[in-house]
């Protein structure tokens, strides 16, 4: 059975105030609810939500070799199986950053260890032997983890292939950002990840963000998201996202809004969609101006 079109989303002319929540198939409350917002939740916890996810599509992803309404170089949104084409204009909501030592490809692929906290392994101190992917040689290697990521130092340059310390490192860093989008209060918000040779891009938002956080929060921000042709480390061809300062949010009802999903997610953390398939999503290989030490500021 054919999938059904997912249409480019048409946005609104772009710095009017946005549509209030209610619009969004999001009803007004009456003040005598207000005090009871949450109760039913209890028996839940983050692992029992999931938020859809916002793909950079590439020439390669499922959704362009298996529909016909899609493209290399929009933006998918999973749940509302909707494609933006940039640029579109988003607010950040919450941002995490966490560490995942992915199996190669080559080998099988999944996850082998996970920290989503972007400190502590899961599992800790974990042996792993594995065959890396061709392109990375081919050999069998050790991986091991240790309590935290900085212990194991498996997010350090030369630990994909301990036999060669110009080799990427074995554990992928990912920058999540859960989006809301001012201009389409109807879509949900979704999470957008940058890693591997996106993570520069994701570095600098995040100064830019932390430049403007000085003066008010990060779902108060809006920033232009929009996809180019960049090439990796090995030559590959792929799309890359760059986010741009776009004004601030001038909706106080949608502000709010933000406000109450932002203490959501930093109280629940956010379970992504799908989290496996991001493996295999964009072409392998660090970039060049990710060899700074984790952690340390980038400016």
């Amino acid at each position: 059975m054919a999938r059904p079109a997912a249409k480019p989303a048409e946005p609104r002319e772009q710095h009017l105030p946005a549509v209030p929540p209610q619009a969004a198939g999001l009803p007004a409350v009456p003040d005598w609810m207000k005090g009871d917002a949450g109760t039913g939740l209890e028996g839940l916890d983050s692992s029992d939500y999931e938020i859809p996810r916002l793909k950079l599509l590439q020439g390669l992803s499922a959704e362009v070799k298996e529909r016909d309404d899609t493209r290399a170089g929009w933006f998918f949104h999973s749940a509302a199986e909707t494609c933006f084409k940039e640029p579109f204009r988003a607010v950040p909501i919450f941002i995490d950053r966490r560490f995942i030592l992915w199996r190669p490809l080559d080998d099988g692929g999944g996850i082998l260890a996970r920290a989503d906290d972007g400190v502590h392994w899961v599992p800790a101190n974990a042996e792993f032997d594995v065959k890396l992917d061709k392109k990375d040689g081919g050999q069998r290697v050790k991986w091991k983890t240790a309590k935290t990521v900085k212990e194991s130092g498996l997010a350090e340059w030369g630990t994909l292939n301990p036999a060669d310390t110009t080799s990427s490192p074995a554990a992928t860093l990912m920058l999540n950002y859960v989006l809301a989008f001012p201009d389409h209060p109807d879509i949900p918000p979704a999470v957008f990840t940058f890693q591997r040779t996106s993570i520069p891009n994701g570095k600098k938002l995040n100064s830019k963000i932390r430049v403007a956080a000085a003066r008010m929060p990060i779902f108060g921000m809006v920033f232009e998201f929009r996809a180019y042709e960049d090439t990796n480390r090995n030559g590959q061809k792929f799309f890359n996202c760059t986010a741009t300062a776009d004004g601030v949010l001038q909706d106080r009802e949608l502000y709010q809004h933000y406000s109450d999903l932002h203490s959501q997610f930093k109280t629940t953390g956010i379970n992504i969609k799908d989290v496996d398939s991001l493996q295999g999503e964009e072409p392998g290989g660090e970039a060049p101006e990710q060899r700074s030490r984790e952690g340390a500021p980038e400016i």
